[in-house]
């Protein structure tokens, strides 16, 4: 049974050819409840990537500042 892609709710009822949702009452073919998870699934994937590249970038740095220290340059 698919659930609401906007409010997350897996009780729909359907009504040819359409599943309308019984909490926001929203109605979508399957086809386009598989797209916007599809969809929402890249931008999170995407997200991730970004956080890492960030976490990434924050790790290296952190490794320059301290060889720095250790070489006892004053400038970080």
């Amino acid at each position: 049974m698919p659930s609401c892609p906007d409010c997350g709710e897996t009780k729909m009822k359907k009504h040819a050819p359409f599943y309308v949702c019984t909490r926001c009452g929203l109605s979508f073919k399957p086809t386009e409840i598989q797209q916007a998870k599809d969809r929402a699934r890249r931008e999170l994937q995407q997200i991730s990537r970004n956080k890492t590249a960030e976490m990434e970038e924050k790790r290296k740095k952190k490794i320059k500042d301290y060889r720095r220290w250790i070489e006892g340059r004053d400038e970080f």
